[in-house]
């Protein structure tokens, strides 16, 4: 299972690649709705990313640890878009601002 490493050991650097420049994007990105795609990028890309990667180290211990590691980044996969829309939807129901040089919205354009 050496062979599982390598793989494992490249997908953990690019999650932690993707939680630094998400949390970079945070810091810089001017307003919550242009910010909450680096929270995504930082969530998917860091967090299931890296687990995928300790899915792949972790055959080597066998048993139910990728198992339930993989179990985990699904329950991510599947929350994680789900309150990021639901958090976007209250910040524009309750009219938080948006970036001045944001040019579409289309939720206000649904709404009328």
């Amino acid at each position: 299972m050496i062979w599982l490493e390598l793989p494992g050991l490249i997908l953990l650097l690019i999650g932690i690649f993707c939680a630094n420049v998400g949390a970079i994007g945070l810091i810089r990105f001017p307003d919550v709705f242009i910010r909450s795609h680096a929270a995504t990028v930082s969530v998917m890309g860091g967090s299931v990313v890296s687990l995928f990667g300790l899915v792949l180290i972790g055959c080597q211990l066998g048993g139910a640890f990728p198992v339930k590691v993989f179990i985990i980044a699904l329950i991510v996969i599947f929350a994680s878009p789900t309150g990021t829309h639901a958090i976007l939807k209250a910040a524009h129901k309750s009219r938080v601002q948006m970036w001045h040089k944001t040019f579409c919205d289309m939720l206000r354009e649904e709404e009328g």
